[in-house]
């Protein structure tokens, strides 16, 4: 993103919805109709804040792994890291380096917890993720995408 741009927020693509129809077909690039209409989405501050209280203290860290790019378990630190709950099952896979960077998330652990009280569509889920995860993890180029095992589903 240039210097002179910035991405326009949720709040402020709702006050210019209505303006004309020139805006409402570039929000709707950026936003979708359900978003823009307020029709139960969280706004990004519930969102982090559920995300905070309900996944991330999900994460016992002692299970922490690194990952070779292929997904082979390293016994060197790399930055590809996985991390696990305290039942040692799968939460998520972050690679960090700018060649091969992802952030996922399991299909069947972390998924359920936030759909039963949020009920979104995949474009509004990994909205909200990305911009959760450009703050916790520092990763601005990639899209959330949910897995299950090693297949992304979305």
């Amino acid at each position: 993103m240039s210097e002179n741009t910035r991405e326009i927020t949720l709040d402020e693509a709702k006050k210019l919805y209505n303006s004309s129809e020139e805006a409402k077909v570039f929000l709707l690039s950026k936003f979708t109709k359900n978003e823009l209409e307020g029709k139960n989405i969280p706004s990004q501050e519930e969102f982090n804040k559920f995300f905070e209280e309900n996944i991330f203290p999900l994460i016992d860290y002692s299970k922490t792994r690194f990952l070779t790019s292929n997904g082979y378990l390293s016994q060197t630190p790399t930055s590809r890291i996985e991390l696990r709950d305290s039942n040692d099952e799968w939460l998520f896979d972050y690679d960090y380096d700018t060649k091969n960077q992802h952030f996922y998330y399991s299909y069947y652990n972390v998924s359920p917890i936030f759909q039963k009280t949020f009920s979104l569509q995949a474009v509004d889920r990994h909205r909200l993720m990305k911009s959760l995860f450009e703050k916790h993890f520092n990763l601005h180029v990639c899209q959330p995408a949910a897995a299950k095992g090693d297949v992304v589903v979305g």
